[in-house]
């Protein structure tokens, strides 16, 4: 029985070293994340007093730029009277929204640098010593149209683009972070 746990794990981390498996795993540990943050936020934040603030924000920016442009002395005044409030607030939904991450933010460091190193292996004939892991490929040449991408994010594989971990991370961090925060309610720029 120990010997089918251990070659399971052994093609496990097999799996997840290179791509498809790496692709998934990097999706899902970066959803993980996200939706941990996200679940955090919604609840060591009052949402609904941030979206209120926002609203402020926004209706005073409009103002601002209103006498801005039309130079009214009456709106100007308004407009000054009202800065130092929308400061408060402004430093207010700062504060909301960095108070989650301060009990998060070491875990989620640590996971990062240990996946990190766990795409990394070493190379003799690197300057450093060490070579990033492909884990996602992109099915286009993007190297092509934005030559300077070409060892900064990745290296062209047969096939299209091959993205090392931290630039694939980040993408999906961003690109479906948005997402998630918009489906688990805790968006609050509209």
């Amino acid at each position: 029985m120990q010997d089918i746990v251990t070659l399971f794990f052994i093609w496990l981390m097999d799996a997840i070293k290179q791509p498809p498996g790496a692709t998934v795993f990097v999706v899902l540990v970066s959803l993980t994340i996200s939706s941990i943050s996200n679940l955090a936020m919604k609840r060591f934040s009052d949402i609904r007093r941030l979206r209120r603030y926002q609203v402020e924000i926004k209706q005073f920016q409009a103002l601002q730029k209103k006498a801005n442009e039309t130079g009214n002395e009456k709106l100007l005044r308004k407009v000054k009277r009202r800065k130092p409030y929308i400061d408060r607030i402004q430093r207010e939904m700062l504060t909301a929204r960095c108070k989650p991450m301060m009990f998060f933010f070491i875990p989620f460091v640590l996971v990062f640098s240990w996946l990190r190193t766990f795409y990394t292996y070493v190379n003799p004939s690197s300057p450093t010593g060490l070579s990033d892991t492909i884990v996602a490929i992109i099915p286009f040449n993007v190297h092509k149209l934005l030559p300077f991408l070409e060892g900064f994010i990745g290296v062209p594989v047969s096939g299209g683009f091959g993205l090392w971990f931290w630039p694939f991370y980040f993408l999906v961090g961003l690109g479906l972070g948005q997402i998630l925060q918009r489906i688990q309610g805790v968006q609050i720029m509209t």
